[in-house]
């Protein structure tokens, strides 16, 4: 009995802990929904993004903060909003039930992403 309690309390202590935690987490291979082209990686860890553009110089390559919530990220700032106004990334779930990250501007949704 005294191991289900303790049990139960570490849970409630954790609980708030646990629900900060997101799905965007990791690594991302990033077509063009424009084409389907390859368009680069993306790693976002701990409230901080990298994203390496497959087109050479792009100006929105490099790195940046974000906030991360249960269902996507926002950028804060960084390279992404700067070099190629990317705002957003909307987590759901293609055809195939695999995870997917829609980044978008303000005006529309550009590039797709899937884990790597």
């Amino acid at each position: 009995m005294i191991r289900v309690l303790s049990a139960v309390a570490l849970c409630l202590i954790a609980g708030p802990a646990y629900a900060q935690i997101s799905g965007v987490e990791g690594n991302w291979g990033c077509r063009a929904l424009i084409d389907g082209t390859k368009a680069g990686m993306l790693t976002i860890y701990a409230g901080s993004y990298g994203y390496a553009s497959a087109n050479f110089a792009s100006a929105a390559s490099g790195t940046g903060n974000a906030q991360m919530y249960s269902d996507g990220i926002q950028f804060v700032d960084g390279n992404l909003i700067q070099g190629a106004g990317i705002e957003i990334g909307h987590l759901s779930f293609n055809e195939e039930g695999i995870d997917t990250l829609t980044l978008s501007t303000a005006e529309k949704p550009v590039l797709v992403c899937v884990p790597r």
